[in-house]
């Protein structure tokens, strides 16, 4: 299968995407890329996806430790190398580039997503900083348990230029966050904090920065000294559970398509935007743009 990526994201994403197998059972995966808040090229998430397969069949492993350096565990997808960049104007795919995506997608961006989802090992997610667009709702959301801290900003803050992130996770984020906090979240863009999340459903414990590794150490622990012919039981029956929320192949293929072929003229604006002043001068773009449509900013 062709290996996406330029040849320097593809050479670069064993620096950009650490492992750590240590002896209490505990694997840590940490996005190492914290000059881009740890955007995530392909090879970064063709590597995530490949290390929680690893994980998965290594009986050694027990709890999978997911995390990110500096500021921020995830700011989503690399936007300057994704597939979803279009030519200049170009408001809407043609039903075969609309499936050449959904196919680059499924196996890309919903591989490593589906890799969590059906890992028979706890996943816990360490969560600082921005977990934003493909990060939220597909590894925040798919990770058995979430610590936050405060500061913490979560969300699909793409959804005023991009659609709601539903599009691509309604299940995952409705079931999660209930449908009113999905769509008050969804329709306007606005980021969860910690306490947020908590409150939500989203996370389970909100602790200061300073105490988060401990925290995270903590739970890890407990569970990985869980007998393992237990812990594989009690994670087998919660998965056959989630089967119920059609959450498989097929329904995730479908709502790509429809992401992909509903595109609308705020969309290829942004990518236009994109491919002349990057993604920082296509989102103060977008700002403009909402803040002259709504009236905000302008003296009263």
């Amino acid at each position: 299968m062709k290996a996406y990526g330029n040849p320097d994201s593809l050479a670069l994403a064993p620096q950009h995407v650490l492992f750590e197998k240590r002896p209490d059972g505990i694997a840590r995966i940490t996005f190492n890329r914290p000059e881009k808040h740890n955007a995530m090229t392909v090879p970064m998430r063709a590597r995530l996806m490949a290390l929680v397969q690893a994980c998965e069949q290594d009986p050694e492993v027990r709890v999978v430790v997911i995390g990110g350096n500096g500021k921020s565990f995830c700011s989503g997808n690399e936007i300057n190398e994704d597939w979803g960049q279009r030519k200049p104007g170009q408001k809407r795919m043609s039903l075969a580039m609309a499936n050449r995506y959904a196919s680059d997608l499924n196996y890309g961006r919903q591989g490593f997503s589906q890799a969590i989802t059906r890992c028979s090992k706890p996943t816990v997610l360490r969560l600082h900083g921005y977990c934003a667009a493909a990060a939220y709702f597909m590894i925040g959301t798919r990770c058995d348990l979430v610590v936050v801290n405060p500061s913490s900003k979560i969300g699909a803050l793409e959804a005023r230029f991009l659609g709601p992130a539903g599009a691509v996770s309604a299940t995952h984020i409705n079931r999660i966050l209930g449908t009113k906090a999905a769509r008050r979240f969804g329709y306007t863009g606005a980021a969860m904090t910690g306490e947020d999340a908590v409150r939500m459903g989203f996370a389970h414990r909100c602790v200061p920065e300073e105490r988060m590794d401990e925290e995270v150490q903590a739970i890890a622990g407990r569970l990985a000294s869980e007998p393992p012919a237990l812990l594989g039981y009690l994670t087998a029956r919660l998965r056959a559970a989630e089967s119920l929320f059609q959450t498989n192949v097929r329904e995730v293929s479908g709502l790509l398509f429809s992401h992909f072929l509903q595109a609308d003229h705020d969309e290829a604006h942004f990518w236009t935007k994109v491919k002349e002043s990057g993604v920082s001068g296509a989102l103060q773009a977008d700002k403009a743009r909402l803040a002259a449509a709504t009236g905000e900013g302008k003296p009263a």
